[in-house]
């Protein structure tokens, strides 16, 4: 028999003319529709099925199978029929009696709908699905019946190392046309509708383009005809044939890649010069909407650069574009595909979708999830981890992060100043950026901060007070009904599962004289399993009120954000009251009893006093001495007057505030001797 793989690789070389003359036949062939595969995921099939399929290769990871998100924008059906329908009618066209040239163009005109790049991974799925096939056999056909009867029907040899050099010739050349498929996928990923290249420059990257998608498709033919017949390659002769030409088609492919590669490198430089100059000048002009901003930020070729959490099927997802998030705040949600751990992750839906401002501010702001891979390339591991957590949040994400511009990339690491931690940059209803980072201030007031902008955190910082109101808003609708009805509020943390017991006991006493005493227990900054058994034991003894450890992680983790927030504007333990009483808080550790945590407040009020474990044994031991004065002035003032008695000496400070009719119904602390300051009104003559 002539095999179809006997010609000289001369014929692989083309004049400039003759090339001139096959691009003008292969354009004849493109009729583009809307159709656009999900190159990435399928790159990984076809490079799952050649590692399973090539000899002396190790094994693969049964997760890199998983092809449940592959997209087809476009597609009425899904992918997996367009992909499975496609290949088959190209194997149909790989003819042995029929002209290599033709066959090539045959299956080009059958792939005309798509794009360059999908053209190539088409044909090189159909080749894959043979070839993977084959492989099935071969590999199972010693130790099951139904592989072993196809084999003889398919007049397989019994010694397929004869056939060895013929399959690295195979995988060799597959390895170079998923090279070419990986740049040419650079190319048309560039933001070209933003940028305007040199028309030579394009021209002559396009028409590398055209021709090693020809190569591709036709050396794809030739593979599956060498695939078909793989059991007539029986003599040495036959198979160095076969391997030559094999050979020659990879090294023809292996030569337009290279200049192919060498025209991306330069498109890619020129993009980012122009790309990362117009980032500049877009973010200091003023706008009328967001949309320039964020359609130049996510700059694709695809129109729909979102994807939104949809109850459809697995294989579809809820595909939008920019124009979803016009007049809206925008918060930027820039990460590791990671994102954030699962209890961060649960409090951050908690402040901003769950919140119930988030309605009645009619949904006027969205978290788009920006992220960014640590090494540059993503991973099999990270995009698996993004499609999880994009499919499983409230919020838009990137569809394809992988595709974002380097120049955007390199824009929010310079000017947002984005390392590892996650930020949220917010722009504003026009695309200003309003704050490099909001991540604080929603961690601590959630929706209650929108517009989110530093102007905002600012003002809310202006009007905040150290007080229960502060620690435990929106924590539980529990307790802030406690503290909207004026009750005293004990908070108290330890794991120290002997002292909680002990404190426990003896403050059960107190509520019989404070009946509206309120005890919660909110562990420690540094979770273990010693809070988890305190939390445990609490709940099955009904010690006190008790956070859940999902709770105990939010209630530190706000503290944390206090902190943060405070020192970014400026501020010190010296100059603020608030930062100074947080910073006691989290410097609280477990070294011995004196470091448990104890605050004790009433309501809505200021009136607050933080104890150390033998500062309340030592207040409980002289219980007859402060039980008279409870009725009269309250727990707080009984333990503060206890425990911090007035001075000898009058204290002469005196402060001067403007009047607000709620703090003449509100105890007002003095700085110096820490005792309520008695009220005064003061007229000022108008001049």
């Amino acid at each position: 028999m002539d095999y179809p793989c006997t010609q000289s690789s001369s014929k692989h070389s083309l004049s400039s003319r003759g090339q001139d003359i096959l691009i003008k036949r292969i354009l004849l062939t493109h009729d583009p529709d809307s159709h656009d595969l999900d190159s990435e995921m399928l790159l990984r099939v076809i490079e799952a099925i050649m590692h399973h399929a090539t000899p002396s290769q190790g094994s693969v990871q049964q997760d890199d199978l998983d092809v449940s998100g592959i997209e087809v924008d476009g597609a009425l059906e899904p992918p997996g029929n367009s992909v499975y329908k496609t290949s088959r009618e190209i194997l149909c066209r790989a003819n042995p009696d029929k002209n290599d040239d033709a066959s090539t163009l045959s299956a080009l005109k059958l792939l005309g709908c798509y794009g360059w790049q999908d053209k190539m991974l088409l044909a090189l799925l159909a080749f894959a699905t043979i070839y993977g096939k084959l492989w099935i056999i071969v590999q199972y056909r010693n130790k099951n019946f139904l592989a072993a009867s196809i084999a003889i029907l398919q007049q397989l040899p019994n010694n397929i190392d004869k056939l060895k050099p013929v399959f690295m010739a195979l995988a060799a050349l597959v390895k170079t046309m998923v090279e070419v498929i990986k740049c040419v996928a650079e190319f048309e990923r560039l933001p070209l509708t933003y940028v305007e290249l040199e028309d030579d420059m394009v021209t002559a990257t396009q028409s590398l383009i055209y021709l090693v998608t020809y190569w591709v498709v036709r050396s794809t033919m030739v593979k599956l005809i060498v695939a078909k017949m793989m059991s007539e390659f029986r003599d040495p002769c036959s198979t160095s044939t076969v391997v030559w030409e094999i050979t020659s088609l990879q090294i023809n492919i292996s030569s337009i890649c290279t200049k192919l590669r060498t025209q991306v490198n330069a498109c890619q430089h020129q993009t980012d010069q122009q790309m990362h100059t117009q980032l500049m000048d877009l973010f200091q002009e003023i706008h009328t909407d967001n949309q320039e901003v964020l359609q130049m930020l996510f700059a694709l070729k695809n129109d729909l650069p979102l994807k939104q959490n949809s109850e459809l099927p697995k294989f579809i997802f809820c595909q939008v574009g920019t124009s979803s998030l016009k007049n809206k705040v925008v918060i930027l949600l820039i990460s590791k595909p990671g994102l954030l751990p699962v209890e961060d992750l649960l409090f951050l839906v908690h402040q901003m979708y769950d919140h119930p401002l988030h309605n009645n501010l009619e949904r006027n702001y969205d978290i788009v999830w920006f992220p960014i891979s640590a090494s540059g390339k993503w991973s099999h591991c990270e995009i698996k981890i993004f499609t999880f957590l994009s499919n499983s949040l409230p919020w838009y994400s990137i569809r394809q992060p992988w595709s974002i511009s380097s120049t955007t990339i390199n824009y929010t690491k310079g000017e947002w100043r984005y390392e590892a931690e996650p930020i949220m940059v917010v722009l504003d209803s026009i695309g200003r950026v309003t704050n490099l980072n909001a991540s604080d201030m929603i961690w601590i007031w959630g929706a209650t901060a929108y517009p989110f902008s530093a102007t905002r955190e600012k003002e809310l910082w202006n009007e905040q007070k150290w007080s229960l109101t502060l620690l435990l808003n929106n924590i539980n609708p529990l307790f802030t009904l406690w503290v909207e009805e004026e009750r005293t509020i004990c908070i108290y943390g330890s794991s120290n599962l002997d002292w909680v017991r002990e404190f426990c006991a003896k403050i059960k006493d107190v509520q019989s004289l404070v009946p509206q005493l309120e005890v919660l227990y909110v562990g420690n900054k540094d979770q273990s399993q010693l809070v988890t058994n305190i939390v445990s034991l609490i709940e099955k003894e009904n010690l006190s009120h008790s956070l859940s450890l999902t709770k105990i992680h939010f209630f530190w983790h706000r503290l944390d954000s206090m902190r943060r927030s405070k020192v970014r504007l400026g501020e010190t333990t010296t100059t603020d009251p608030i930062l100074r009483e947080v910073e006691a808080l989290l410097n609280t550790n477990e070294v011995d009893d004196n470091e448990n945590l104890m605050i004790i407040g009433q309501g809505s009020s200021t009136n607050m006093i933080k104890l150390q474990a033998n500062e309340w044994m030592k207040f409980l031991g002289q219980y007859p001495i402060w039980k008279k004065y409870l009725p009269k002035i309250g727990l707080v003032d009984a333990i503060r007057l206890f425990l911090e008695p007035p001075p000898i000496e009058p204290c002469s400070d005196s402060r001067i505030i403007s009047y607000n009719e709620g703090l003449m119904e509100e105890k007002v602390l003095c700085e110096k001797c820490k005792h309520p300051m008695e009220k005064l009104i003061v007229y000022d003559a108008v001049q």
